[in-house]
C-alpha cells in the first residue's frame, strides 16, 4: 500500500511528501522494524520512540510518524498523538477488519474475563465461529494496536464470525482500540485498581468512559445500581447509544428473562451478574433468546474464578482471582453464603509493582469478611514480599490473622486448621500458573497446589 493511500484512509488529510513509498506494515517497536515499515514514534512510560528513530531507519523504515519535527531523510508525518495515529493507521493497513466481524468489548475493574468466557460459550453454542482476546489468551489484557488489528484481520480471513475481547483501562487511555468498530460493548463495575497508573479514581473512570461513545459502538450493556455504572449508562444514552441496563441490586440465579426462565448455574452473586451481562450482549448480537436461555444452563465457569474444589469430607476450597478490594469483598461474601455454619478462611496477598494504596484496604476487607486470614505472597515482582505483606497487615487487627510468606505453606496452614464444614478461599492468582519473584517466574498454580495439599492432608482426590 502506498503511503499516500494509507494516510488518506486513516484520515490524514492534505499530507504530501517528496516520495510515496510502499508501506508493508505499521510498527511502533524499533527492534521489529523491517524494510518498508512505517515507524511510529510512541512516547512510553519508560522509553520514548523518538529516541530510536535512527535505528528504525537503519533497519529499513520507509516513513516515520512523529509528535515533533525530525530530520530523518524519509517522509515524516507529524501528529499530535502518536498513539491514536498508530491505532488508526494500523486498522486501515489491516483492512479495517472489525467492520467484517462482530466485535464485542467488555470493560470494568472486575468481571471482564468471566463475561468474555461466558459469552464465547453462548455464541459458540449458537453456531458462531468465535475467538476471544483477554487475560486468559495473551500477555496483555488488550494488545497494542498493530497486534490487535493484525489479529482481527487474521481471524476475519480465517472465517471467524465474532470476536469477544476485554478492553482494559490502559488500552483505552493509550488509544489501543481506536479504529475498532464494536457491535456492542459492556461495563461491569468500577472499584479501586491501577491507581499507580491512573493516579485518581476519576481519571480511571474517564478511561473506561471512552468506550461508550458513538465512535466505537451503538449498543451497550451496563451494570447499574452503583455510581459508576449509573454514570456510564447516562453518558452512553447522551452519546446516542442503545443501552441495556442490569440492576446489580436486584438479581437471582433463577429469574424470568425475555419470556424465558433463565437458570444460572453459579452461586456467587457476581457470577450471576456476569452471566446476565453475557446473555444481554448475545441478544444485541441477534442470538435468539431461547437459544441463550438453553446455553446459560450449561455454562462452565472460568478457571480460577470462584472455582470450587469440594468433596464430602474436607473443607470447601475456592480458588478465585480476586486481587482488588471490591473483588475480595464480593468473593468472601459469596463464599460465606455457601454454608449456614462453619468458618471462613482466606489466603491472600497483593502484587508488587502495582497500586500500593489498596494493600491495607485488602487487609481490612479480609479482616471483616473472613473469620481467619493467612496473609502471604502473591506476585511480589521486584518488591520484597514481606514489605508488601506488612502494608497489607496495616489494615488488619491482630486477633484473626497470621503471616506466612511462602504461599504453599500459607495454603497448607489454612487447610490444616479448617474442618469439613469450613470454607477456604485462596485469592489473588486464580488461573495464573506462575509466581513472579524478583523478576523471575516460578511454576505455581493455586489450584494444583491446593489439590496436592488436600491429598497430603486428607488423602482425598479432588
Amino acid at each position: 500500500m502506498k503511503l499516500s493511500n494509507l494516510l488518506e484512509g486513516a484520515g490524514f488529510l492534505n499530507e504530501s511528501h517528496s516520495s510515496d513509498p510502499e508501506i508493508s506494515r505499521v510498527v511502533h517497536d524499533s527492534r521489529s522494524v523491517q524494510q518498508g515499515d512505517l515507524f511510529c514514534c510512541v512516547p512510553g512510560l519508560v522509553h520514548d520512540g523518538h529516541e530510536f528513530v535512527l535505528d528504525a531507519i537503519k533497519a529499513g523504515a520507509a516513513a516515520v510518524l512523529s509528535e515533533r519535527f525530525l530530520d530523518v531523510g524519509v517522509p515524516l508525518i507529524e501528529t499530535t498523538s502518536a498513539r491514536k495515529s498508530l491505532a488508526l493507521l494500523s486498522s486501515f493497513r489491516a483492512g479495517n477488519p472489525s467492520r467484517d466481524l462482530e466485535v464485542v468489548g467488555v470493560t470494568g475493574t472486575n468481571g471482564k474475563t468471566s463475561v468474555i468466557y461466558l459469552l464465547e460459550q453462548i455464541l459458540s453454542r449458537a453456531g458462531q465461529a468465535v475467538e476471544s482476546s483477554g487475560t486468559l489468551t495473551g500477555e496483555r489484557t488488550t494488545p497494542e494496536a498493530p497486534d490487535l488489528q493484525n489479529r482481527l484481520a487474521l481471524w476475519r480471513d480465517n472465517g471467524i464470525d465474532s470476536v469477544v475481547m476485554e478492553v482494559s483501562s490502559h488500552a483505552l487511555s493509550q488509544h489501543r482500540v481506536d479504529g475498532t468498530e464494536f457491535s456492542a460493548v459492556a461495563f461491569t463495575n468500577l472499584s479501586r485498581d491501577h491507581l499507580d497508573y491512573h493516579k485518581s479514581m476519576e481519571e480511571y473512570f474517564k478511561s473506561k468512559e471512552r468506550l461508550f461513545d458513538s465512535s466505537f459502538t451503538s449498543k451497550a450493556v451496563v451494570v447499574v445500581g452503583q455510581e459508576s455504572g449509573d454514570r456510564i449508562a447516562d453518558i452512553s444514552r447522551k452519546n446516542g447509544l442503545e443501552v441495556v441496563e442490569i440492576d446489580a441490586t436486584n438479581i437471582s440465579p433463577k429469574r424470568p428473562w425475555n419470556s424465558h426462565s433463565l437458570e444460572i448455574p453459579f452461586e456467587a452473586e457476581f457470577m450471576i451478574i456476569n452471566t446476565l451481562v453475557a446473555a444481554e450482549l448475545a441478544v444485541l448480537l441477534d442470538v435468539p433468546s431461547s437459544e441463550i436461555a438453553e446455553s446459560v444452563r450449561e455454562l462452565q465457569a472460568v478457571p480460577g474464578r470462584f472455582e470450587i474444589l469440594k468433596t464430602e469430607s474436607i473443607p470447601t476450597v475456592i480458588i478465585d482471582y480476586a486481587h482488588t478490594p471490591e473483588a475480595l469483598k464480593a468473593t468472601l461474601a459469596s463464599a460465606r453464603g455457601l454454608k449456614e455454619k462453619g468458618k471462613l478462611f482466606v489466603v491472600f496477598g497483593c502484587g508488587g509493582g502495582r497500586d500500593q494504596g489498596k494493600r491495607p484496604l485488602m487487609g481490612a476487607i479480609a479482616d471483616v469478611g473472613a473469620d481467619f486470614s493467612v496473609v502471604t505472597s502473591d506476585n511480589p515482582r521486584g518488591e520484597t514480599p514481606m514489605s508488601i505483606i506488612n502494608e497489607v497487615v496495616r489494615g488488619m487487627s491482630a486477633r484473626n490473622h497470621i503471616v506466612e510468606e511462602d504461599r504453599k505453606e500459607a495454603i497448607k496452614i489454612a487447610l490444616k486448621n479448617s474442618k469439613p464444614e469450613d470454607i477456604v478461599v485462596i485469592a489473588g492468582k486464580g488461573h495464573e500458573s506462575t509466581q513472579e519473584i524478583a523478576g523471575e517466574l516460578f511454576n505455581f498454580e493455586d489450584r494444583e497446589v491446593a489439590k496436592s495439599l488436600i491429598f497430603e492432608l486428607f488423602e482425598e482426590e479432588v
